[in-house]
């Protein structure tokens, strides 16, 4: 995975530790196929990275449906990880009992990818979000569809070093 070097050759020596887990969590982990470079590109878009977009995108190691898909995510968790928390921090049952009334049609069809893919990369947006509705939901929904705790720890590991990556170039750029 070339791109992961590329990735770590922006990451200083004072962040060697988050380069060193670029590698770790994203090349040796217990997803299936490419879903870790997916995930990591969800991560991305959530942590606003477009060096990391970019690089993540041009990759050629994630089919075009699943670039899609991972972005579709998370642009909806880019809304829904600030919707939430507002319902929540409101705390008004009033407010609780009505609903969003915005849209979210991508969800019908799963961003054009199965349903397990397209929920962990609203996983991983809605890690980097700290959305705590969002994640909890995501997370319950990925355990249902068959998914191991151990495949839900390393969607998160890979948003948090993404995330971590992203702080780190943007205050190097």
């Amino acid at each position: 995975m070339e791109f992961l070097t590329s990735i770590k050759n922006s990451i200083p020596d004072y962040a060697k530790d988050i380069r060193l887990n670029v590698d770790s969590t994203i090349a040796r982990s217990s997803l299936e196929g490419n879903d870790a470079v997916a995930v990591a590109l969800a991560a991305a878009f959530a942590a606003k990275s477009k060096v990391l977009i970019d690089l993540i995108k041009n990759s050629g190691h994630i089919a075009p449906e699943e670039v899609q898909a991972a972005l579709t995510a998370a642009s909806l968790m880019g809304m829904n990880n600030v919707w939430y928390p507002f319902v929540e921090m409101a705390d008004d049952e009033d407010l609780k009992t009505q609903g969003a009334q915005l849209r979210m049609n991508a969800y019908a069809t799963n961003g054009g990818v199965d349903k397990r893919r397209f929920e962990m990369y609203a996983l991983a947006a809605s890690i980097v979000g700290k959305c705590h509705f969002c994640v909890k939901s995501h997370f319950d929904l990925l355990r249902k569809e068959g998914m191991s705790t151990t495949q839900l720890r390393d969607v998160g590991r890979i948003a948090a070093v993404i995330n971590a990556a992203s702080q780190v170039i943007a205050a190097e750029g």
